[in-house]
């Protein structure tokens, strides 16, 4: 399935950033990156599967796409010449797709119960509407400011947020988590979790992040329902802990292990709040099953990140 938004298109992926990126709001200055992202072999062998992403491993042009200074075309020309860069390609499709969709959708693309016709499709009863009734931030104002300031007590989440709070950016994996516990789990409504996006991305295109957002709350073109479970993302995706401790200093201690980054509300961490939901709802069946028999979420062995580059190195993400 697509994945929620497009290289650096503004909506749950993004371009890849930490720092400020007006540097790179020219045309001159994005052609540039683009040359050096694609012709020096990182976009070939760029790690997309971990939550925190650095130079080498995001295109960082996000924001000359959005702002109309670089035109997809170019990326996507160069990625079609060039060996193990299609996904680049398939990102700037996706964009697309997203953009031309809000076209077509026009003011029901800000509708909470999505913007395409789903009659007679499992979980939508005839007219559309969807079952799930959402909550609204204004009626529940602390599950909200928690999400929104990165304190529901889940490590992947609260990291992903309070570096979107500080840089205007965090990667695809994470703002994917960050929309699934919102959407999914506290049942806020998401087209807050949408409006958020939009105030605080360096890179935020209207079409990408709303259609995104509807897209993973069930209610776009694609109802199919999507929950990550976080600390098994976590798990996954940042088993050494590097990108968690990066962005939240109650786990930077090296003090604290690694199964304490992941579950810090079951270890005593000092400081830590209880998570805003249950946390074994964030546990595949897999990782419950390993931490019932051993005690540990993570399997036993080495770490797979150790000496991995701290993600985000020299502000970029």
């Amino acid at each position: 399935g697509a994945e929620v938004g497009g290289e650096g298109g503004g909506g749950i992926r993004g371009s890849g950033v930490e720092c400020s990126t007006a540097t790179l709001a020219t045309e001159h200055a994005a052609l540039s990156r683009l040359r050096r992202f694609v012709g020096s072999g990182m976009a070939a062998s760029a790690d997309r599967h971990i939550a925190g992403t650095g130079e080498a491993d995001s295109s960082l042009l996000g924001v000359p796409l959005a702002l109309g200074c670089l035109s997809p075309r170019h990326v996507h020309e160069a990625a079609a010449a060039t060996e193990g860069c299609g996904w680049l390609g398939s990102h700037m499709e996706m964009r697309d797709y997203f953009i031309y969709a809000g076209m077509a959708a026009g003011a029901a693309l800000f509708s909470s119960r999505g913007w395409r016709p789903v009659h007679g499709r499992k979980g939508f009863p005839k007219g559309g509407e969807a079952l799930v009734e959402w909550l609204q931030p204004a009626q529940h104002e602390n599950a909200w400011r928690r999400w929104a300031t990165g304190h529901t007590g889940l490590p992947l989440v609260d990291a992903a947020m309070r570096q979107l709070q500080q840089t205007g950016y965090c990667s695809n994996r994470v703002r994917q988590n960050a929309a699934s516990l919102l959407a999914k789990d506290l049942r806020l409504d998401w087209r807050a979790g949408a409006e958020w996006f939009q105030w605080l991305l360096t890179d935020h295109e209207v079409s990408a992040n709303w259609g995104n957002w509807s897209y993973f709350a069930g209610a776009g073109g694609d109802p199919k329902q999507r929950h990550f479970r976080t600390v098994s993302q976590a798990a996954k995706y940042d088993a050494g802990g590097l990108y968690v401790r990066r962005w939240l200093p109650e786990l930077a201690d090296e003090a604290v292990c690694v199964e304490a980054v992941l579950r810090p509300y079951a270890h005593a961490v000092e400081g830590w709040p209880s998570p805003l939901v249950d946390p074994d709802t964030q546990l595949t069946w897999q990782d419950a099953q390993r931490l019932s028999e051993t005690g540990r979420v993570l399997p036993a062995g080495p770490d797979p990140h150790r000496g991995r580059r701290q993600p985000g190195g020299d502000g970029v993400g």
